[in-house]
């Protein structure tokens, strides 16, 4: 599996797959409380960005991923965008 975003196109057909990411999510945020010495670091790609798909399959998975990095943005000790090879760090 490739990035973050593909993960969360795993959970597209989920009746609420917004919540399907969050209960996942919730799982290895628990497990890094658990392993003190460990950090999870998540890596997803921008699908945002450029012309809105017309498939409304497309459409959905680009608002979905939207979302979820919200989520992950919200829960994280620390948030980075490398653009180019330039790291801002957001949060």
């Amino acid at each position: 599996m490739f990035g973050l975003e593909s993960m969360i196109q795993s959970f597209l057909n989920e009746p609420n797959p917004r919540q399907a990411f969050r209960s996942w999510l919730q799982l290895w945020l628990e497990w890094e409380m658990r392993n003190r010495h460990s950090k999870l670091f998540l890596i997803g790609t921008d699908i945002g960005k450029g012309i809105v798909p017309m498939e409304k399959e497309a459409r959905l998975l680009r608002d979905v991923v939207g979302w979820c990095f919200q989520d992950v943005a919200k829960q994280a000790t620390r948030v980075d965008v490398i653009w180019y090879g330039l790291n801002e760090q957001l949060k």
